[in-house]
């Protein structure tokens, strides 16, 4: 039975109970400073006690304009309002807010905003999926916004708004191999006579370093060292050693980005990945390729210089060296063949820095790349 309570002279009633052994208290406000109200107000929540426990809400009388009791549904807007303001307020990244934000906002318009969350089953999540097919997302889009609804659900059945889930499953997607930058290719970007010298020494650094777009905004230059915060992808931190070139370019970068970028641009991270985009055009590549490709062809020379997959995975950041085995799986000794500067200019006692703090001999000599370097430096 709920008990009474008095906090700052006025009366609320607790409810104790136990949840898979933990301990859970709810107390509700009567609203009066006078015992025998509180009493008689008490009478009423004890009727809806199991419900109370069972995860239900209502609104008492003395608790609205009506004179009835009535249940309190957690609609579905209710859920993804809490939800999302809880994630705003956490460490997360705006881009994943944003997408959390677009998924949601699909289940909303597919399932109504007024519908009770837990009412919510199998067939409204295949109804979901089926929506989203409609408005021609691809398969791994899908996903995407899956683990967004599943998230969510997840979180209320920990906190006990729920005591099951609906069933939330990845579609099968076949993994493509990873898109690189042949050797051929990025030459010819660094020869595109249209493109100022400083992407040119941009490019080389991601290249170089496999940073991700936005890592090298948000880190910080240490000696020889870029040191990129847990504010990156993988939440973790992770430090990369420079050669001197790179070092070189990366203060220029560092100043460019400091000083504002130099001219008006709005978001650096999107604009080099569309110049990049602009000059992969240029020169003729495959549409398929992007900015994103250049740490896929940092990966992929790493293994085809025999760094093993473990550094690679320490090097690139990855939380799981599975992430990092997709660059593995592919057919290496073709793939070399679009490297012939490995071949050509790679010796076997490089001078070698370190790509790691807890690495060594993983990162490759800056040497091989030399003459690409000072065809840009000016």
């Amino acid at each position: 039975m709920a008990g009474l309570i008095k906090r700052r002279e006025t009366w609320y009633a607790r409810i104790r109970w136990y949840d898979n052994s933990k301990r859970v208290e709810k107390q509700i406000p009567l609203r009066t400073k006078t015992k025998v109200i509180a009493r008689e107000r008490l009478a009423m929540v004890n009727k809806v006690e199991s419900d109370i426990k069972g995860g239900m809400e209502f609104t008492f009388p003395w608790l609205s304009d009506s004179s009835v009791t009535k249940v309190k549904r957690f609609t579905l807007k209710d859920a993804i309002t809490k939800w999302m303001d809880g994630r705003k307020k956490g460490k997360f990244r705006p881009n994943t807010i944003e997408t959390n934000k677009l998924g949601l906002h699909y289940l909303l318009f597919c399932l109504s905003a007024k519908r009770p969350l837990q009412s919510i089953n199998n067939d409204d999540i295949e109804r979901y999926i089926d929506y989203l097919c409609s408005r021609g997302n691809s398969d791994n889009t899908i996903n995407i916004h899956l683990r967004t609804v599943k998230a969510m659900f997840r979180y209320y059945l920990r906190s006990g708004r729920l005591k099951s889930i609906p069933l939330i499953e990845q579609i099968s997607v076949s993994k493509p191999d990873p898109v690189y930058i042949t050797d051929n290719e990025f030459q010819s970007i660094m020869e595109l006579e249209w493109l100022e010298n400083f992407y040119k020494k941009v490019f080389l650094l991601y290249r170089e370093t496999g940073m991700r777009l936005r890592e090298p905004m948000m880190s910080a230059l240490n000696g020889e060292w870029i040191d990129i915060p847990p504010e990156s992808k993988t939440h973790s931190v992770r430090s990369i050693e420079l050669s001197k070139p790179l070092k070189q370019i990366f203060v220029e970068f560092e100043n460019w980005y400091r000083s504002g970028y130099g001219s008006r641009i709005s978001n650096p991270g999107d604009h080099f990945s569309k110049m990049f985009k602009k000059a992969l055009r240029s020169i003729g590549a495959c549409e398929s390729k992007h900015f994103h490709s250049l740490r896929h062809t940092f990966a992929v020379r790493k293994l085809l210089m025999r760094v093993p997959i473990y550094d690679v995975k320490l090097l690139m950041g990855h939380s799981s060296v599975t992430t990092t085995e997709i660059y593995s799986e592919m057919n290496l000794k073709r793939v070399a063949q679009d490297f012939p500067t490995l071949v050509t200019s790679y010796v076997k006692t490089p001078e070698i820095g370190y790509g790691d703090t807890h690495l060594g001999d993983t990162l490759q000599s800056i040497e091989s790349y030399m003459p690409l370097y000072l065809k840009i430096e000016g």
